[in-house]
């Protein structure tokens, strides 16, 4: 690769990964261009990106953004704003992939995190699940206290 096409990428990295809030990374050593092409696309429909980089030109755009971040072997990094929606694509596709995709850590907020932490991350609800928890938690008590209401008018009307 040219030195002008790395810089280049180094440069667009660098402000990818500082408009962006997490960038995940995963071995993908013995993945199908299939299975890659699957994972792409669930990434693409979550808003986020996912592209194979070179360890040395990541390493040098997160320490262009302050972050001090090492890496070893293939890597794919996948990054967008929707941290949890994102941890829970690239673990459902972990869990289906055991043998030739294992996810390795991710850079949420400037910090380094291993991949235990994107684990747990994936198991917390997205931004429209709560959402919904909550607006059953406020139609709930309206709800029984209409259902208590139309148990008294009948009771009233059956007297």
């Amino acid at each position: 690769m040219k030195k002008e096409l790395k810089k280049q990428i180094v440069e667009e990295l660098s402000k990818e990964f500082t408009n962006e809030v997490c960038v995940f990374y995963a071995d993908f050593k013995g993945q199908t261009v299939k299975d890659l092409e699957a994972l792409r696309k669930a990434v693409r429909e979550a808003e986020g990106k996912a592209r194979i980089i070179k360890n040395t030109l990541a390493r040098i755009a997160f320490a262009n953004n302050g972050i001090e971040a090492e890496f070893e072997e293939n890597n794919i990094f996948i990054w967008g704003e929707d941290q949890i929606t994102l941890a829970k694509i690239i673990t459902k596709h972990a869990a289906a992939n055991k043998d030739t995709f294992k996810i390795k850590g991710a850079v949420i907020e400037g910090e380094v995190k291993d991949a235990a932490y994107v684990d747990e991350v994936s198991k917390l609800p997205t931004k429209d699940e709560l959402l919904g928890m909550v607006a059953f938690m406020m139609k709930a008590p309206v709800a029984k206290f209409a259902w208590a209401l139309n148990k008294l008018i009948e009771k009233k009307e059956s007297e």
